[in-house]
């Protein structure tokens, strides 16, 4: 087994920064879960909203919300049961910053992997009541992180 030096840092800063009482890396989900139409209601509802809005309309590209929930993997999933909040952070590190395509494919993909973790943790863990998503790189180069910073103002528009 390999050590992600990245998740275990996150690892330590959720569980003494943020006070998540577990907290668990590479987390997926179950093929064998039943999964309600109750407990997905909120993420759909989101889903479809972010899909119908002119900013987002093709991030999910031809992506079901079923697959995206079915698919997921959070690099570090971190629940702080005294102050009911999750944390969903996922990490990735490429030497020479992060490159998915072109800058505009790379935010869009970035923003893509946060609304993912946000639905998930809505479908999962919908008992608590405040949930953060992150996307962690320690590289990006400039012209995305303007395009990202840009979308992620747009998201919070869309999101309560």
């Amino acid at each position: 087994m390999k050590l992600e030096i990245a998740e275990s840092l996150i690892y330590s800063y959720l569980k003494h920064s943020e006070g998540c009482r577990i907290v668990q890396t590479n987390w997926r989900t179950s093929g064998k879960w039943v999964i309600t139409e109750y407990e997905t209601e909120r993420a759909r509802k989101l889903y479809n909203k972010i899909s119908d809005s002119e900013f987002f309309n093709g991030v999910f590209k031809n992506s079901s919300f079923q697959q995206l929930i079915k698919q997921a993997e959070i690099d570090v999933l971190g629940i702080n049961t005294a102050e009911n909040t999750i944390y969903g952070i996922d990490i990735a590190f490429h030497s020479s910053g992060i490159n998915y395509g072109s800058n505009t494919e790379t935010a869009f993909r970035i923003v893509k992997k946060i609304f993912r973790t946000i639905f998930v943790m809505q479908t999962f863990f919908d008992e608590n009541e405040k949930f953060n998503s992150y996307f962690v790189t320690p590289k990006v180069h400039h012209a995305t992180k303007i395009l990202i910073d840009d979308l992620m103002i747009k998201a919070r528009e869309i999101i309560d």
